[in-house]
Order: C-alpha cells, then sequence, then structure tokens
C-alpha cells in the first residue's frame, strides 16, 4: 500500500481495511443468529483475507505475526461454520 500522501495514505488504507474486516465479523455474527451459516462463513472467509492482505502490507514484524494469527484463526472458523453447516 503506497501512495504519494505517504504514510498518512498508508495508516488510512490499512485502517479502511480493517474496519471493514470488522464490519464483516459483525455481519457473520448476526448471520449466525439467524441460522445462515453459508453467508456468515462467506464473510468471515472475507475478513481472513483482509488479515492477510494487512499482514503483508504491514512492515513490523509484531504486526504481520498479529495479523497471520487472526487469519489463521479466522479460516478456522470458516471451516468450524462449513462443517456445522454439512452437520445440519
Amino acid at each position: 500500500m503506497s501512495h504519494p500522501l505517504g504514510a498518512l495514505a498508508d495508516n488510512l488504507t490499512a485502517y479502511a481495511i480493517y474496519a471493514t474486516a470488522q464490519s464483516e465479523m459483525r455481519r457473520a455474527y448476526a448471520l449466525i443468529d439467524a441460522g445462515d451459516l453459508d453467508a456468515a462463513a462467506n464473510e468471515v472467509e472475507s475478513a481472513a483475507h483482509a488479515a492477510e492482505v494487512l499482514a503483508k502490507a504491514s512492515t513490523e514484524l509484531d504486526r504481520i505475526a498479529h495479523w497471520r494469527r487472526v487469519a489463521t484463526a479466522r479460516q478456522h472458523f470458516v471451516d468450524q461454520l462449513k462443517a456445522e453447516q454439512v452437520a445440519a
């Protein structure tokens, strides 16, 4: 995420990705409550992808590790939702 405006633009872009992923997770929980596990899995999968993007865009090792853990946890959640859907 490189931009002519520099670090400020990079930070704003990262925040936009983060905020979108958080919205996707909130939608996923609402969809789970409504019983729509397939749509919830899609939302969580998108949020996991966002975490991967943030990991790739990060320059600090601790942030990279953090976003990779988030992506892994979200992907595990996707797998659980899909397994639950198959079992239902």
